[in-house]
């Protein structure tokens, strides 16, 4: 008796274990495979018979492949706090946090917030819907009324003030 289930035409023995490895190896973390394999498979009942075919595992491999891409780009976007910070993975993974790390967390997260209010408000502004909302430059150039060029050198103002700090941070500690 063959115990494969399907789901919308979607053997789903071969989505979590051939689909989920590729995308496993493709993105190195397990919990962002799994979740761009939900959005595969969210998308893929979304999206209408359509476009679909014949070969419906094929066309959610291809979804999965655009998931994969618009991952690494979301990821470029922001900088690996272990790297960036002089973290360690250890200290990361930790279930539990100490009073120390709790305290160091907050030290740089207010060191931050002071850099951030520091800024020129536009410069602010500008820099928050870059790097926190995820708007593009152009973007923000409109919604702003100022030139590219313009948002440009506010984020890397902003970029810059936030780099020398951490630079301080990593010195003291």
């Amino acid at each position: 008796m063959d115990k494969t289930m399907y789901w919308c035409g979607i053997n789903l023995q071969w989505a979590y274990t051939d689909l989920l490895g590729y995308i496993r190896f493709k993105v190195t973390c397990p919990h962002l495979a799994k979740d761009i394999l939900h959005d595969a498979l969210i998308r893929y009942t979304v999206s209408g018979s359509v476009n679909k075919g014949s070969e419906p595992h094929a066309y959610i491999r291809s979804i999965a492949k655009n998931l994969i891409v618009d991952s690494y780009h979301n990821a470029q976007r922001f900088v690996s706090l272990e790297a960036d910070s002089g973290l360690n993975r250890e200290w990361l993974e930790s279930p539990t946090l100490s009073v120390e790390q709790l305290n160091d967390i907050k030290q740089r997260l207010e060191m931050i917030q002071q850099i951030l209010a520091q800024l020129p408000p536009r410069c602010r502004q500008v820099f928050w819907m870059y790097r926190v909302e995820g708007y593009t430059q152009s973007e923000i150039a409109t919604a702003l009324g100022i030139s590219k060029n313009m948002v440009e050198r506010h984020v890397m103002r902003a970029i810059v003030d936030l780099s020398s700090a951490r630079a301080l941070m990593v010195v003291e500690a």
